[in-house]
């Protein structure tokens, strides 16, 4: 049983008061709290459908030792290919490496190796364990092609010009009904569709 329910009811309404972002914050240390408050705080995190994600446990660090380095050099010149990842150059390699040993997965940079009939490029080498999960975090977006989407997005996109002083600095301030701007030079306001309706 919960216990004392003039408590209980108080800790409802408290929580009820909170914003989701604090229910949240208040989750994560739910240990630190009694029994009844936990309780009250579930309550409350189910009824508004929020859910506490669980800190991620820190990545142990784990440094290869010469005879590991040499294993896996072996390993990679006969790796399935769903365990081989290659790349342009060597710095998309090494970034791709640092991705994966981030999130805890062992892997290896194989630079080219020069002979005759093997012009692959550098390339990044995993366990078969491993594979599936290497695959998913490394078809995350990069932030540089992140930048190149959003850049994308609007290129097709100009600023108006002010219609009264033809001053590129201008504000938009407001979207209801229709895009209302201002000029930062000459403080002159206008609606949008009163320019385009101009043309």
């Amino acid at each position: 049983m919960i216990g004392d329910a003039a408590q209980y009811q108080e800790l409802v309404t408290l929580y009820g008061s909170y914003g989701d972002n604090e229910l949240v914050a208040l989750g994560r240390g739910m240990a630190d709290l009694t029994e009844m408050a936990q309780e009250a705080l579930k309550g409350e995190l189910t009824r508004r459908g929020l859910k506490i994600a669980t800190a991620r446990e820190p990545v142990e660090t784990r440094v290869l030792s010469e005879d590991d380095l040499a294993d896996m050099r072996a390993y990679a010149e006969l790796a399935p290919a769903e365990c081989i990842f290659e790349y342009a150059d060597e710095r998309a390699a090494s970034a791709a490496y640092y991705a994966l040993t981030g999130e805890g997965v062992e892997a290896i940079v194989v630079s080219p190796s020069g002979r005759k009939f093997d012009n692959r490029g550098p390339r990044v080498v995993v366990t078969p364990k491993d594979a599936e999960r290497a695959a998913a975090i490394l078809s995350r977006p990069s932030a540089e092609e992140l930048k190149q989407e959003t850049e994308e997005a609007y290129a097709g996109f100009d600023l108006p010009k002010c219609p009264a002083c033809g001053g590129a600095e201008i504000l938009l301030e407001s979207v209801d009904p229709v895009n209302q701007w201002r000029c930062d030079h000459c403080d002159h306001t206008w609606l949008e569709e009163s320019v385009s309706s101009m043309e």
